[in-house]
């Protein structure tokens, strides 16, 4: 009897999304995957690659970032940007799964990550350019997005930055706004 091998990646990789729910990135493993989907290990490399495949599906899908998916080549870039920090800011506060794989690559500089990211900057790269005439710019809106993410990564073991309470709604806003201002702002000149 002929096994259907779309069926078969589905159960790999709800496996995989599975354990990654439960036990973290760090728990995450080809035989761990291998035993919850009752399929050879064999066959998550060949279909998969291995981790760094199941990494780079979940990328793809949108379980990394749904808001990736929004990226629209046919619309303006700055349209896009806009976009992609409304939504994707919201997403990375909301989506703790997300974070601990921010975590998992910083802490590890995990080999298996690294096509998750190279796919992740090549789509987001695809929009962040947000001043064609000054770099500087652009390199000033990669540092204040930076510094959303380390304090959003940041917010679940340290409750302030600074004087900056990182529970608060209302400091969140503040910083969405100040994105939607810089971007505005940077657009113009």
């Amino acid at each position: 009897m002929k096994k259907d091998r779309g069926l078969t990646e589905e159960k790999i990789y709800n496996a995989f999304l599975d354990i990654l729910k439960d036990k973290g990135p760090q728990g995450v493993g080809i035989n761990a995957i291998a035993k919850e989907a009752g399929v050879s290990k064999t066959l998550i490399y060949r279909y998969f690659g291995g981790m760094k495949g199941l990494l780079l599906t979940f990328a793809q899908k949108g379980h990394f970032f749904k808001s990736l998916l929004s990226i629209d080549e046919k619309k303006d870039n700055l349209d896009n940007l806009r976009s992609f920090i409304k939504e994707g800011t919201k997403e990375l506060r909301e989506n703790s799964l997300t974070q601990e794989i921010l975590r998992w690559q910083l802490i590890e500089n995990n080999e298996d990550t690294k096509s998750l990211f190279k796919y992740f900057n090549a789509q987001v790269g695809k929009t962040f350019t947000i001043n064609e005439k000054d770099e500087s710019l652009n390199a000033a809106f990669q540092l204040m997005l930076g510094g959303y993410v380390y304090f959003t990564l940041l917010s679940k073991f340290n409750k302030t930055f600074i004087s900056t309470d990182l529970t608060s709604a209302k400091t969140w806003e503040n910083y969405d706004e100040a994105i939607a201002k810089t971007i505005e702002m940077f657009s113009k000149l």
